[in-house]
């Protein structure tokens, strides 16, 4: 296969990727008139609409994984016989207490015992990890395809949509994205993909005086922000310190390994996590800053997906046809536990003929 100019030789090909999300949806407005939110608490919200999962038969997280899989399987003509590695990433508890939820979604699949189900919890990040899982999966196995999937229901009892977060909002769906070897008629090529971790901020969460033995029953709903302890243990700017560090790392080395300086002129548009503006300036502040002008986030249309955010920015970016061939896309992950990712994607130049 012939180089990109200027670049390197393709990973991945990202052959199609696809959402699904649940025909419900709300606004924050909408909750203060049913008395869920006050007036204040929908202020600190801001303009942003949710997908709402209702029935539990076909808007579990796995079933609404399997639907967008589905989706994304259909897009891009590759037949399930032919998918060898399934990743499915998440965030939030899967409906069942003791099950592997990627098999589960295998079956809803109908994918052949050779595909090998993989769970992936890294947080909000995990699917942007899998892209790396698939690349060493299709070395071992030159003619498969890799299905990556997340999915993510919240509310209550545990993670309440409007709650848990003071400044993030959460919102139900569903992403996919069939990747495989580099071919001239792939939505994307991923040129590269660098992850950074920071395995200390994993203390952010360590509020209740060590581990226990079942979910936490109490309050009422899982606290998402950064805890008590921690901040006051002084660790409110040191998390901010380090994701600015992580994000600005993991940003240079993908430029680096795809070939690319920052400045090129063939990055395009730069896709940032679906986090509000407050939680975005505290995870990827500096590369925002840097690219604002081509910064794109659709977290005002969907909210926080969780594992979900890496896969819906790339459909969107895919679906949305204002890409050429030869542009460049640099996608952005960031999740509590922490870990960070940029991956450098682009047009394939054969999409031209």
């Amino acid at each position: 296969m012939a180089l990109q100019t200027g670049t390197v030789e393709p990973l991945l090909g990202i052959r199609a990727a696809r959402c699904w999300f649940p025909e419900k949806t709300r606004r924050p407005q909408d909750e203060v008139r049913t008395g869920n939110l006050t007036a204040e608490q929908a202020a600190r919200h801001g303009e942003v609409t949710l997908h709402i999962a209702r029935g539990w038969a076909t808007e579990s997280a796995p079933a609404m994984a399997v639907s967008a899989g589905r989706a994304a399987l259909s897009a891009s003509g590759v037949p399930t016989a032919d998918v060898g590695l399934l990743a499915y990433a998440w965030t939030n508890y899967q409906g069942n207490p003791f099950f592997t939820a990627g098999h589960c979604v295998a079956d809803g699949l109908g994918l052949p015992r050779s595909a090998a189900p993989v769970g992936v919890q890294q947080a909000c990040n995990g699917a942007a990890m899998a892209f790396t899982l698939a690349a060493g999966q299709l070395r071992l196995d030159e003619h498969a395809h890799a299905l990556i999937v997340a999915a993510d229901r919240f509310g209550a009892p545990a993670v309440d949509h409007w709650r848990s977060h003071v400044m993030l909002a959460y919102g139900d769906g569903a992403s996919a994205a069939v990747v495989g070897r580099p071919a001239p008629g792939d939505a994307f090529h991923v040129l590269a993909v660098e992850h950074v971790a920071a395995p200390e901020l994993w203390r952010t969460r360590d509020d209740y005086d060590g581990f226990g033995p079942q979910p936490l029953a109490t309050p009422p709903y899982i606290n998402a922000m950064p805890t008590e302890k921690f901040s006051d243990e002084g660790g409110r700017p040191r998390l901010r310190a380090i994701s600015h560090e992580c994000i600005t790392e993991a940003v240079d080395r993908a430029l680096d390994r795809a070939g690319l300086a920052p400045g090129d002129p063939r990055i395009t548009q730069v896709l940032a996590p679906r986090l509000s503006d407050k939680v975005r300036e505290l995870m990827i502040g500096p590369v925002e800053e840097k690219y604002s002008d081509r910064i794109v986030c659709h977290y005002g249309e969907t909210g926080h997906l969780g594992a979900g955010d890496f896969l819906a920015n790339i459909a969107d970016a895919e679906t949305a046809g204002d890409l050429a061939p030869g542009d460049i896309v640099l996608v952005l992950g960031a999740g509590g536990g922490y870990s960070y990712t940029c991956a450098v994607l682009q047009v394939p130049e054969e999409r031209a003929a």
